[in-house]
């Protein structure tokens, strides 16, 4: 609220730090109501999908996965942060209790409830109630007598009794945690990305205790390198080459080539290839990625997949098939569209999909473009094994349909819409408004050519811009 006339800067200052508390409180209560909320909704959607005590566990495991689809739809969130709802929300009405209690009064905060249920997971009741005890008494001592304990000092308390009451030695399940070690790409904005390592804790140490140690050396003359930047490029040219370049140039040339060749798909329009627009290309499992990072990319690049695109409107030239099995060019140009599974928010790639017929070949659907979509294993049995159910509209469109009846739809990646004379496109290079041509538009090349014909003719009409 804005400082009133009649309050000093200090009262009116108080009293929007009253306000923030109130409305942290409401928070706090509202996430519990929506735990409780979650619950029902759960038993109910067991109800929705039948499931009853004679159920077989394939049965009871697929009316779980289709209610974190459902609630995943309903947030507009990714599944894995649905699942880990549900998942919560059946802790917390259960055996947690306690914890779900203090945070509806606000005494506790879900970064609080969180790490009660990541350290109290597995462990035996008794041991359990211990470690969660800790942060029901840190919380009562903020809201009786003022202590403040932030999340990491709850943590490391209720870490202490964890180790010092847990019945399995911490050895044995450091080796099974172990089994979870993972690497984990997440893209970040500006052509950048973060890549985590998920390890064991000795090496995790002993890895950024090397990096420090390298990054700290001698470096080359003109180096302006911070030491983050000089660590980061050590480990990067370690994963990449094996071996650390003696220059810059050297280690450009390294990171773009690699000793190890791996497999990058990269889609660049053909007037970018040639330096002709700038048109953004896509890396495969990234996104956008400047014109010039695909060139080189594209320029050390072992092989090449020709996906022809109009390069005016984006639209993908392509036929259809009618047979069961779908030929390896149908198949690239449904991945190529659809860029990732089509089920709501999922971000699987489409390279790692099924590529499913929406109406099954037994039931009359074709093996063609406007009848295939790529899902992911986990929502292909979705589709076949639970209440959800879809169709395809024009233009791609995947229209889905949840148990409870919610109707949803993805669009894919790039559109499928083929082009044709008279279509109300106007030719590349005219006026938009009078559809004159004053120069000599660029023409695709014809498909039914091969591709080194085509490209001969890209190149005899433009000069390419070298790499």
């Amino acid at each position: 609220m804005p400082a009133s006339l009649d309050l000093s800067h200090e009262a009116a200052l108080e009293a929007e730090l009253a306000a923030i508390s109130t409305f942290e409180t409401a928070i706090r209560q509202l996430q519990a109501g929506q735990y409780r909320c979650i619950q029902r909704a759960r038993e109910l959607a067991a109800d929705v999908e039948r499931v009853t005590e004679s159920s077989s566990p394939r049965e009871r495991e697929m009316a779980k996965r289709s209610f974190v689809a459902e609630l995943a739809t309903t947030l507009g969130c990714h599944e894995a942060s649905a699942a880990r709802l549900v998942a919560e929300a059946e802790r917390l009405t259960g055996p947690r209790s306690g914890t779900l209690d203090a945070l509806a009064t606000g005494e506790l905060a879900l970064t609080q409830v969180r790490s009660v249920l990541e350290l109290t997971q597995d462990l035996p009741g008794e041991i359990a109630d211990a470690v969660e005890q800790v942060a029901l008494d840190a919380a009562s001592a903020a809201a009786t007598g003022g202590i403040v304990s932030t999340n990491a000092e709850v943590r490391r308390r209720m870490r202490r009794v964890r180790e010092r009451l847990h019945p399995e030695p911490l050895a044995e399940r450091r080796e099974r945690a172990a089994d979870g070690r993972r690497v984990c790409l997440d893209p970040a904005p500006d052509g950048m990305a973060w890549l985590s390592l998920h390890l064991e804790a000795e090496r995790a140490v002993a890895i950024d205790a090397r990096l420090t140690s390298l990054a700290a050396g001698p470096g080359v003359a003109g180096d302006v390198r911070t030491s983050l930047q000089r660590a980061l490029d050590i480990a990067a040219d370690l994963l990449l080459c094996g071996v650390l370049p003696d220059d810059e140039g050297a280690r450009h040339a390294a990171a773009a080539t690699g000793m190890v060749v791996p497999r990058i798909n990269v889609t660049v329009p053909v007037l970018t290839l040639l330096g002709l627009d700038d048109e953004p290309a896509e890396l495969e499992g990234y996104g956008p990625i400047d014109p010039e990072t695909a060139r080189l990319l594209t320029a050390h690049a072992p092989w090449m997949r020709r996906i022809l695109v109009h390069p005016e409107t984006g639209a993908v030239l392509s036929y259809g098939r009618e047979r069961y099995r779908v030929p390896s060019d149908l198949a690239g140009l449904v991945r190529f569209r659809d860029g990732q599974c089509r089920f709501p928010g999922c971000p699987r790639p489409a390279t790692h999909a099924d590529l499913d017929h929406t109406t099954a070949f037994a039931r009359g659907g074709a093996t063609s473009a406007t009848n295939l979509a790529a899902l992911c294993e986990g929502h292909h049995h979705l589709k076949h094994e639970s209440r959800w159910r879809v169709l395809q509209e024009p233009g791609g469109v995947m229209r889905w349909t949840s148990p409870a009846g919610h109707v949803l739809r993805t669009l894919p990646e790039r559109p499928f819409i083929p082009v044709g004379v008279g279509e109300g496109v106007a030719p590349p290079g005219s006026d938009p408004e009078t559809g004159e041509t004053p120069i000599e538009p660029p023409i695709p090349p014809d498909p039914l050519r091969s591709f080194d014909d085509e490209w001969q003719a890209i190149l005899d009409r433009y000069e390419p811009v070298p790499f």
